[in-house]
């Protein structure tokens, strides 16, 4: 008779874990491709059969700086590139897994403030205490 309950037990941990693992969303890389989508005339950034050229979204333009994001064809993996208009600048980008509601990626580089893309609903008040700014929903850079 006192077995009868840890079944009951068990099951509701499991449902309250599977309740904290969700994939976040990153509801940009999600949308429709458009022409503004594309990369410029010979910049490739990452490797084709990783991440797909056609999952490349266009997220801001911000103090001359070209920000994208693109994802793996499973889901699992995200990016996000900071591409300078300044032809002497050099670009920077990243990616890296999707497995929670945090920043997902960080990258930054000579001539391009540090960049963190998050998932949607990522309580950005945190870092923006620290010097950061939100400059897109899912974009978050280095305040100078």
């Amino acid at each position: 008779m006192k077995y009868n309950h840890i079944p009951a037990v068990t099951l509701a941990a499991a449902l309250l874990l599977t309740g904290c693992t969700s994939t976040p969303q990153i509801s940009a890389l999600e949308s429709p491709a458009a022409a503004k989508d594309q990369l410029p005339a010979g910049v490739t950034i990452w490797p084709e059969n990783e991440i797909p050229a056609s999952s490349v979204r266009f997220l801001v333009d911000h103090d001359g700086i070209r920000y994208v994001g693109a994802k793996s064809a499973d889901g699992r993996r995200a990016c996000v590139a900071a591409l300078p208009e300044d032809s002497h600048a050099i670009w920077v980008a990243g990616c890296s897994d999707v497995r929670d509601d945090r920043e997902i990626v960080h990258v930054g580089g000579t001539g391009v403030s540090e960049t963190v893309l998050v998932s949607d609903g990522f309580d950005v008040d945190n870092l923006t205490g620290d010097g950061w700014k939100p400059i897109h929903k899912n974009i978050v850079i280095a305040a100078p």
